[in-house]
């Protein structure tokens, strides 16, 4: 076979790495500038060296060695493209996947798969990044081409990432699959996927079909025996499921998966079991950090405290100076009642993404008001070590003083705070809550100053609207701003709160009562309940007004939203 000119020059270049460079008196290789004149026409031939290939090829490589990638990575991508060559097309791919470059891959690779239909493996890079980047359609006419190779990797990267797609995407690859189960019924990783297809289609019989199918080829294969453990778990079926993961077991005691799935099924049923065997496995995999730290968690959910420590503090001797294990102490020993322990912990997480969750945790467990000088030594502290924080550290402050009856001082905290940054969103909504029973306007005004800095945030639209139906009169205003919210937020407990107390002001009582009873279902906190009541009893609901005001008033005897609701109804 006749070998091209860059084909030659690859195989000098990978063998000598350039090493044969003229260095100049400064011991770097001198590049001299063969490039062809800017006026001349470069005429590329496919797989054949011109001149501006000599040029941009050896650049790349002295740019390589210089460790210029990116600059590499551009000539490469540039003689790809323009000598449609495979060894240069494959060396921009694997540039780019060095460089973590996914557009440059899929651009080098797309032209690799191009000029070599032969060769796949363009295709399976091409393919694993479009799925993992979420772009399903534009992978399925990619993974048609490969399949028929029966690999099995590209099965497995579409069940891996087949609870991302959506629900008809699903569908339409489950349609591709299914074609090669009935070419050859006994390829696992074909039903396996399809199963997982069908369970994001909210198919779970279909799904427990082809797990069913999988499972009479091999009884003990983990993936298939894990789904159809978790189908059946969240069905409710917990005793076949049991019995299911017991007899696998059984059959294959050192599988681990099942193990674990063993312990999920006991912790709410037989607690007891679900601490042996979570210490059994602890035990049995002493270098498994990660199952340590799942096991703990599971634990903590489960409000299993004993264990929960015994694993985070096992965790703790290794990496003593993890801080989200101390986070996940303080909420061990505060669920335990030891909230001395409880603060120690909170407050030695010292970076983060429960830094400010810490600190807010600790700060609510010194509840006395004779703690201030305590609270204010933490906050002082801790602006100290993170200055970047001192915004909402400060409204930490505020916000526990003004929980303490200092709301005098927390305004004036935030006031300070916002002559210094009075653009800061999370300063503006503080001060308009703490301003709202003297100053109204201002909290109106506060809150319009706000939504100005950030139009889309949901928080600040729903505030905004809900506020104007208490102190100002446009109610369109208010009721559109609260549909932006919902939009937003459709299955939050405030926003159809908000939702249904407009309509209600709007007079339409029919639609006002649909949200806040779903408001009430999610979160039945006085203030939505009082919303409820209200309206039920102006739309001639009174019984079920009054039943609900009774209960209410039980769950909460000091409110003073409900007694002056009582008190207006007549059933105080």
């Amino acid at each position: 076979m006749r070998k091209t000119g860059l084909a030659i020059l690859f195989g000098t270049l990978f063998l000598g790495g350039c090493a044969g460079q003229a260095l100049n008196g400064s011991g770097t290789a001198a590049v001299h500038d063969t490039s062809p004149a800017p006026d001349a026409a470069v005429d590329y031939q496919p797989g054949e060296l011109n001149q501006e290939s000599v040029y941009e090829l050896l650049a790349a490589e002295i740019a390589g060695q210089r460790r210029q990638f990116d600059q590499a990575l551009g000539y490469y991508l540039h003689q790809a493209q323009m000598t449609r060559d495979p060894a240069v097309a494959e060396r921009a791919t694997r540039i780019a996947q060095f460089l973590r470059n996914s557009p440059a891959v899929l651009e080098a690779a797309a032209v690799w798969a191009q000029v070599t239909p032969e060769d796949q493996e363009p295709r399976h890079i091409l393919a694993n990044i479009l799925i993992s980047e979420g772009r399903f359609d534009e992978a399925l006419p990619v993974l048609e081409q490969i399949l028929d190779d029966g690999s099995t990797e590209a099965v497995l990267m579409i069940g891996g990432h087949s609870q991302q797609m959506p629900e008809d995407t699903a569908r339409l690859y489950e349609q591709l699959l299914a074609p090669y189960s009935e070419q050859d019924p006994q390829r696992l990783d074909i039903l396996l996927t399809r199963a997982l297809l069908k369970r994001r289609m909210n198919d779970e019989d279909g799904a427990l079909t082809l797990i069913d199918q999988g499972l009479a080829v091999e009884p003990t294969q983990t993936d298939l025996l894990q789904q159809k453990v978790e189908i059946l778990r969240s069905r409710g079926d917990t005793a076949e499921a049991l019995r299911i993961v017991n007899r696998a077991l059984r059959m294959n005691p050192d599988a681990k998966p099942l193990k674990v799935q063993y312990v999920q099924l006991q912790i709410d049923t037989n607690p007891e079991r679900a601490r042996k065997a979570m210490l059994e496995l602890a035990q049995a995999y002493p270098e498994d950090d990660q199952l340590h730290y799942y096991f703990a968690l599971l634990a903590l959910d489960h409000q299993q405290y004993d264990i929960s420590r015994e694993l985070l503090n096992t965790l703790l001797a290794k990496s003593p100076n993890n801080s989200n294990l101390h986070f996940y102490l303080g909420i061990v020993e505060e669920g335990a009642g030891n909230h001395p322990r409880a603060i120690e912990h909170y407050l030695k997480v010292k970076s983060g993404s429960n830094l400010q969750q810490a600190l807010n945790r600790a700060l609510n467990l010194l509840d006395q008001p004779e703690q201030e000088s305590r609270v204010r030594k933490i906050i002082d502290q801790s602006i100290a070590d993170h200055p970047q924080l001192t915004v909402e550290l400060t409204l930490m402050l505020a916000d526990w003083l003004n929980g303490h009856d200092q709301r005098d001082e927390a305004l004036q905290l935030v006031e300070n705070a916002l002559a210094k940054h009075p653009n800061n969103v999370g300063l503006l909504y503080s001060h308009a809550l703490m301003i709202e029973p003297d100053d109204p306007a201002r909290m109106l005004s506060d809150l319009e100053s706000a939504l100005e800095l950030e139009p889309d945030n949901g928080m600040l639209l729903n505030a905004l609207g809900y506020s104007l139906t208490l102190y100002g009169d446009d109610l369109e205003r208010a009721h559109t701003l609260i549909s932006k919210a919902l939009e937003q937020h459709p299955d939050d407990a405030a926003v159809l709160d908000s939702m249904g107390w407009v309509l209600y002001k709007l007079g339409r009582t029919s639609e006002a009562l649909n949200f806040l009873r779903r408001a009430h279902d999610l979160f039945a906190d006085p203030e939505v309940a009082s919303h409820l009541i209200e309206v039920l009893w102006a739309d001639g609901q009174t019984q079920e007004a009054l039943e609900l005001l009774k209960s209410s008033r039980e769950n909460a005897p000091d409110d003073e939203r409900l007694e002056k609701l009582a008190e207006k109804l007549g059933a105080s």
